[in-house]
């Protein structure tokens, strides 16, 4: 892989061009990683309680229950 430097006036690297499948292949891996992250949260407070209730949080929204069906 062949990576190019973008360099200031002093030298110093301020951006990196990689081939596209590399950059690619990156997201997708982050996206993986992003879904693992999520889930781990999601088991962690699947017992627990909720610290606000839907129509309390939607009011903060100024939403109601009717604006979701929309």
């Amino acid at each position: 892989m062949e990576i190019q430097f973008i360099t200031d006036a002093q030298g110093n690297r301020t951006a990196a061009i990689i081939p596209f499948d590399e950059w690619e292949r990156t997201e997708k891996a982050k996206d993986i990683l992003e879904h693992v992250y999520l889930a781990g949260i999601i088991k962690e407070r699947k017992d627990s309680e909720p610290t606000i209730n839907l129509d309390d949080l939607l009011n903060a929204e100024g939403l109601t229950r009717a604006d979701l069906e929309s």
